[in-house]
């Protein structure tokens, strides 16, 4: 039994399968991905998945408008959080710098890593330049010169609130 051929929908040249929606040139390829794609589009509108989202949002707030924000049922847990922030606001020492002085001081090394940091390297690749405070502000430490260093965006996303980052014994070790 002999196929019939048709032509692709896209540039009417003759396709040698029935099984393919078009022939299989680059530009036609694309056309029936796109055309896929639309009525998928369209199929995900009909069935309001794309409204998913904001249905979550109008059920939060018709449970705060319902059960009232967090703060008035725990009023206590509430004014201990506040409480705590104020602390942390009154014993802070702030001191006025720009990061680059940092940067200068340690002379472009990374202090978590003991790699260079490169000065042309933008936020928000691993490698640029970040400050990161030795003693943490969330564990009460202060925004000072003495209480800084620079650091890889990476290493001081590892780092997190730690006292001691990834690499900061194997630095220790070096300076000993």
């Amino acid at each position: 039994m002999k196929q019939q051929t048709r032509p692709c929908p896209y540039c009417d040249s003759l396709m040698a399968t029935t099984r393919r929606t078009q022939c299989g040139e680059p530009e036609c390829v694309k056309q029936a991905k796109a055309d896929r794609m639309r009525e998928y589009m369209r199929k995900y509108r009909e069935t309001d998945g794309g409204g998913c989202r904001l249905r979550e949002l109008e059920y939060a707030k018709a449970y705060r408008e319902k059960n009232g924000h967090w703060r008035q049922r725990y009023p206590a847990a509430a004014a201990a959080i506040d409480a705590r922030r104020r602390m942390r606001v009154l014993v802070a020492t702030v001191e006025s710098f720009a990061p680059r002085e940092v940067y200068e001081r340690d002379g472009w090394v990374c202090q978590l890593c003991r790699l260079p940091i490169g000065p042309g390297v933008a936020w928000p690749d691993p490698m640029s330049p970040s400050v990161d405070h030795r003693v943490p502000l969330a564990k009460g430490g202060e925004h000072s010169m003495a209480n800084v260093q620079a650091a890889h965006l990476g290493c001081n996303s590892r780092k997190h609130d730690q006292l001691d980052g990834p690499g900061a014994a194997a630095g220790r070790a070096e300076a000993a």
